[in-house]
């Protein structure tokens, strides 16, 4: 009897740091990736799954404001994974997690100039052809992608150069030009994606660049005023309501 209780005694003992590791390893909702760029930057995203099955899952794709990081959508991310779709929320080169080089040497957006902001459309681009080569659980040709002022103007620009094109774009306070990145000739070139552009009361400025926007528009272009907030990404939080919208609308576009 002694011997029997060792045995099971030994077997927990050495049992246990697998165990850890077992539980360790488990997912928990959303995969960490890392994408290194060909001039050696270190961009960070999370990948979130929905907990409904399915053999591969629509993606909507976050690009945030400026000055800020993918920590900011609310609770946007989480009503799109609820609602059985994947969310790729990536944070910008120089914002958030995506601060350094591969030498480990920290590059803030505070200190780049044109040149520099002009390699967002191609990061974004690139990790979207990573993730179609490596995540065939996730979807590239039943995609959304959601920009919020530099990340809207990214949007389009990265809609213009890929082969499957989005099914529909939600751009936050879009501007003709946004440190560099010109959207109105890419815009004609879209062909048939449906726009969702938002705006803020406040914010007359975007009120009038998603105006003129509008002219370049290939398809439905739906022009939404909410009655607070600033510009981008910050309208969400003022505007109970733009989450449930914007799922509402993307939703369809991606069946």
């Amino acid at each position: 009897m002694l011997k029997k209780i060792l045995v099971i005694f030994l077997v927990l003992i050495l049992c246990a740091p697998l165990c850890s590791y077992a539980a360790a390893k488990k997912k928990v909702g959303y995969v960490n990736l890392t994408y290194e760029t060909d001039d050696n930057f270190v961009i960070k995203s999370k990948l979130y799954y929905p907990k409904q099955k399915a053999k591969v899952y629509p993606l909507v794709v976050f690009l945030h404001s400026i000055g800020y990081s993918s920590d900011y959508w609310g609770d946007l991310v989480q009503n799109f994974v609820n609602s059985g779709i994947a969310a790729l929320v990536i944070d910008l080169r120089g914002h958030g997690q995506s601060v350094y080089d591969s030498d480990f040497r920290i590059r803030s957006w505070r200190y780049y100039s044109e040149k520099q902001f002009s390699v967002y459309p191609k990061d974004i681009t690139d990790i979207l052809k990573y993730l179609a080569s490596n995540y065939k659980d996730i979807s590239t040709t039943k995609y959304a992608i959601v920009g919020a002022d530099i990340g809207a103007n990214t949007a389009v620009l990265v809609s213009e150069k890929m082969l499957n094109k989005p099914k529909a774009l939600v751009l936050m306070s879009p501007t003709s030009k946004f440190k560099g990145l010109y959207i109105p000739i890419s815009m004609t070139n879209l062909g048939n994606i449906p726009i969702m552009t938002i705006a803020s009361a406040k914010d007359n400025y975007s009120k009038k660049e998603a105006d003129t926007l509008k002219k370049f528009a290939q398809d439905e272009y739906n022009l939404k005023i909410y009655p607070q907030g600033g510009m981008g990404m910050l309208m969400l939080k003022a505007n109970p309501s733009m989450s449930k919208d914007i799922v509402d609308w993307v939703i369809p576009k991606l069946k």
